[in-house]
């Protein structure tokens, strides 16, 4: 797992370097947005997948084929057994890769309004934040937010799977178990990972996932 901790605004000379590195579709989409945070986010995050495929598969750029299944999750056209999956949020940009289907979430922790979790949480799930000691309520918020769009992103489905139509729950050996009431057709395993005081991060995997080194880069290693 890779992620960046990026500066508040990048230069426009950096960010015309960055442009000038990825696939033209991500191009003409960082000119769109109104506020460049997004836009670098955005940028950076196909330079990461870009890096990790360079770097870890040694796949050179012709061998690289971006594209999207019809709910917008990423992959590899040439090399299905290849899974990559990243997330976004505040300063931070992280990637998750490996040979089976994964899912990635980052959320930078902010005072909200509990009526979301009730909005979008199952009845459980809300239950778990309300009943957490005050001064735990947010984290435990957070913590589900991540574990959940983790598993949607896992999934491949994005927000077409309403959030409040699953839970994720522990189990009485504190694994995280998804229940729906639908069938689930792949197993998923899940982790929290440390990254920033101010940010919750998860991951969900087709397999037990076994130890996830956060690698440090900057963004500038990932301009070849």
């Amino acid at each position: 797992m890779t992620g960046i901790h990026l500066p508040d605004l990048l230069s426009l000379e950096d960010m015309d370097r960055l442009r000038s590195k990825v696939s033209s579709a991500r191009k003409e989409a960082s000119l769109k947005f109104v506020r460049q945070q997004d836009a670098q986010r955005g940028l950076i995050g196909e330079l990461l997948i870009l890096y990790r495929l360079r770097t870890h598969y040694h796949l050179q750029d012709d061998q690289i084929q971006l594209d999207k299944n019809k709910y917008g999750k990423p992959y590899l056209r040439n090399y299905p057994h290849i899974h990559f999956n990243v997330s976004h949020a505040g300063n931070w940009i992280v990637c998750v890769d490996g040979d089976v289907p994964v899912g990635i979430d980052i959320e930078q922790v902010r005072p909200i309004d509990f009526g979301i979790a009730k909005r979008f949480y199952t009845p459980d799930e809300y239950q778990l934040v309300l009943n957490a000691p005050e001064d735990r309520q947010l984290q435990t918020f957070y913590e589900l937010w991540t574990l959940k769009e983790s598993y949607i992103k896992f999934v491949g489905k994005g927000l077409s799977i309403p959030l409040d139509s699953f839970s994720i729950l522990q189990d009485d050996i504190q694994n995280y178990q998804v229940t729906s009431t639908k069938p689930i057709d792949t197993p998923s395993f899940f982790r929290h990972i440390s990254i920033d005081s101010q940010y919750k991060l998860a991951v969900c995997a087709a397999e037990p996932l076994g130890p996830l080194p956060l690698v440090m880069l900057d963004w500038t290693e990932l301009i070849p």
